[in-house]
């Protein structure tokens, strides 16, 4: 995985190569630092316009899904596949914008995305699951 690209290869993103390396050096665990590591790979070299599930709602207790969609959007949602539940979703610009979000929406308290998955411990991210790849 090369750590340095031009400045070109980040001109129409929302995220910046500095972001992301300030979030890999400062990740609190191996899993934060494969996930930040893994999503700026995915969003340099890989499309996701039919969508990349990096969690799935059916596998956590919260209901929470996680999608990047096109290049470097995260979709958020709650309750895509869960029976019996009213599906809710937000789209956001950049992977850390995501990442300071709010889950009170979906959850009924006060939490990041970044702290939920820190809470986690990343437990449930797939990088599989690229749709355009499938």
């Amino acid at each position: 995985m090369k750590n340095r690209v031009s400045p070109e290869e980040w001109e129409y993103l929302s995220d910046t190569q500095e972001e992301f390396e300030l979030a890999i050096q400062n990740a609190v665990t191996p899993n934060e630092r494969e996930f930040f590591e893994k999503l700026r790979y995915k969003i340099l070299n890989e499309t996701a316009f039919s969508n990349d599930i990096l969690m799935k709602d059916d596998e956590n207790s919260d209901a929470i899904y996680i999608m990047r969609v096109g290049t470097d959007d995260i979709m958020i949602g709650h309750n895509l596949t869960v029976a019996g539940k009213e599906h809710e979703a937000v789209e956001l610009a950049g992977v850390f914008y995501a990442m300071s979000y709010d889950l009170y929406d979906f959850l009924g308290y006060h939490i990041t995305l970044q702290e939920w998955l820190r809470n986690r411990d990343y437990r449930g991210i797939r990088y599989d699951r690229n749709n355009d790849y499938m």
